[in-house]
């Protein structure tokens, strides 16, 4: 009896060493929905409360405007507008389903009106605004980042 009473509690803990480990490779797997455009991609992440707010699209807008500037600096554009799902804006990038969810839960937008969130290739935050932004303003933060310095110093030796 003592004997099946022990293999009883070894199976529970079992189980639940199991289920424990299932729920932290599932959580670490969602967790990041950026993690694939860590070391090639700067995300700019735009949040509106819905998708018929006029100051997402006019800062996207903006930003078409400069898409030679945007894709120098490996910069892509997703936008999370309401309930819907995060979606590439600029730079064709697919996340995840259920992205958007992570994402407002790690960057804490704004509830209402348009907030603007720059992730450097390292996956950290870089620069935040609640308005508008011009292009010029990213790239000015993006152009100061020791990582692209780097890079613009490497792409002026290649043509030289």
């Amino acid at each position: 009896m003592r004997l099946q009473a022990s293999y009883l509690e070894s199976m529970k803990l079992l189980a639940a060493t199991t289920v424990t480990l299932l729920m932290s490779v599932n959580v670490s797997h969602a967790a990041d929905p950026l993690a694939g455009l860590q070391g090639k991609s700067r995300p700019v992440l735009l949040f509106a409360k819905s998708r018929s707010d006029a100051s997402l699209d006019k800062q996207i807008d903006l930003l078409r405007e400069r898409r030679p500037g945007l894709r120098e600096r490996d910069i892509v554009v997703f936008r999370t507008a309401g309930n819907e799902d995060t979606r590439s804006a600029i730079g064709y990038v697919d996340l995840p389903r259920g992205a958007a969810l992570e994402l407002r839960h790690r960057y804490a937008p704004l509830r209402s009106g348009l907030t603007v969130i720059l992730i450097g290739k390292d996956g950290t935050e870089k620069g935040r605004w609640e308005r508008l932004v011009p292009p010029q303003e990213i790239f000015d933060l993006v152009d100061s980042l020791p990582m692209r310095k780097q890079e613009a110093k490497e792409q002026s030796t290649e043509t030289n």
